[in-house]
């Protein structure tokens, strides 16, 4: 494995704290890690904010489609409790209230933003706030919707993309390798000669998910260029221990 291998905090520390939210993304920035990710939704008053599922069904104690809520109406949920009763009260934070914490905490910190809304409207905003930012040379942005990656690259040709082997695509598209920079495998299926073969074409590589020593040690030997972590606290130690980090 790598020396200078990234780590990527998966919806910041998702196995101890309520993902995807704030509390989460400060724990992952003094765990160490090089990346933050976190997931975009568009609400139907058309504000983003961050949080992974289509529903909020299973991170809130809401019912529904996130796109069929009012921020004001996500804001009203408690997206901590179901992880455990010391996180009851904790709010769907907006991308730039995201951004506002992580930039705080750590300036400069470079973010994987991953699209999960499969609507240009969405797509155009977040490259907006990007763009507002100036953050197009600080982020990779990463989606299973080739047409929402596209979009982004025509809008902002700089900024770089990440997306995942054909096999895991929402929908076809042949030539996602001639405008990609990054693919994710999942852990269970990643190889030295896929690596290899990515990295060939100019393709860098990560493994997800990476949360245990186990899951390491599976990786290690296939030249992978990052792991996503859903347990920085956990893995960041266990590479220092292997001088890793």
């Amino acid at each position: 494995m790598k020396k200078n291998l990234t780590v990527i905090g998966h919806r910041g520390i998702a196995t101890a704290y309520p993902e995807n939210t704030l509390i989460s993304f400060e724990k992952a920035i003094e765990a160490g890690v090089d990346v933050i990710e976190f997931d975009v939704h568009m609400t139907m008053d058309g504000e983003l904010v961050v949080t992974h599922d289509v529903t909020v069904n299973r991170c809130s104690n809401g019912t529904g489609e996130v796109s069929s809520y009012t921020l004001n109406r996500l804001k009203a949920l408690d997206f901590g409790k179901w992880k455990g009763p010391e996180f009851a009260g904790t709010r769907i934070p907006t991308l730039d209230e995201t951004l506002d914490l992580i930039f705080s905490r750590r300036p400069g910190m470079y973010l994987l933003v991953e699209l999960k809304d499969d609507r240009e409207a969405a797509t155009r905003k977040v490259v907006d706030v990007l763009r507002r930012r100036g953050m197009i040379g600080n982020c990779l942005v990463l989606s299973f919707y080739p047409r929402q990656l596209r979009l982004v690259k025509a809008l902002e040709p700089e900024i770089t993309l990440q997306s995942f082997p054909l096999r895991y695509l929402k929908a076809p598209c042949a030539d996602l390798y001639d405008f990609i920079d990054k693919v994710s495998i999942w852990n269970q299926e990643v190889t030295a000669a896929e690596t290899e073969e990515f990295q060939r074409r100019g393709i860098a590589v990560d493994v997800y998910p990476v949360d245990d020593e186990f899951q390491l040690g599976k990786v290690i030997g296939t030249g992978i260029d990052s792991i996503t972590t859903n347990a920085a606290h956990t893995v960041i130690p266990l590479l220092r221990e292997r001088g890793l980090r």
